[in-house]
């Protein structure tokens, strides 16, 4: 998957602006595939099984990648104003938060305030979850509900809280859902 950040013309941006961002809201529930498709006249990379829903927020849909049957979730906020890559098998859940960019940090952090994000395979950001700008969130990793990633995150290993810490490892799928070897 690519990390760079895609580029758009000024007046497509206007556009989803003024009107992408509505036409994806008012789509029905079901209508997966349309806001998809809303989503690629924007730039967005998706595959046909990926899964937004109508709620969620992507700022900047020319900087989203997404994998095969990953999803994002009701009322989740996807901030892509740098580039944001979601793996194949990956949850985002309702009302997490997943952002590139801090426009008023603090004196006090020491993270960055601009970053790409990844989310590597069947990684999970769990509800009201928020992962800050330049993380990673390694494969098989879940940062559990109301959890804080302000450092990239170790695979196959279950974070929770603020301040973050692991909880223990998460066991490894002998095989994807929906693939056998």
């Amino acid at each position: 998957m690519n990390d760079r950040a895609g580029t758009i013309s000024p007046a497509r941006a206007w556009a989803w602006r003024a009107f992408g961002r509505t036409l994806f809201a008012l789509s029905f529930h079901n209508w997966y595939g349309v806001r998809r498709a809303i989503l690629r006249a924007f730039g967005a990379r998706l595959t046909p099984t990926s899964r937004l829903r109508p709620s969620c927020t992507i700022t900047h849909p020319w900087n989203l990648e997404m994998g095969s049957e990953s999803a994002i979730g009701d009322l989740a906020y996807i901030d892509s104003s740098e580039r944001v890559v979601i793996g194949d098998y990956c949850t985002v859940s309702q009302h997490a938060k997943v952002l590139t960019s801090m426009v008023e940090a603090p004196p006090s952090v020491t993270h960055a305030t601009r970053g790409a994000i990844r989310i590597e395979h069947d990684g999970w950001v769990a509800a009201e979850a928020m992962v800050l700008p330049g993380v990673t969130v390694g494969e098989g990793a879940i940062l559990g509900a109301r959890g804080m990633a302000r450092v990239s995150l170790a695979p196959w290993t279950a974070f929770g809280g603020d301040p973050l810490r692991a909880i223990g490892p998460r066991k490894r799928p002998i095989a994807p859902i929906g693939k056998s070897h």
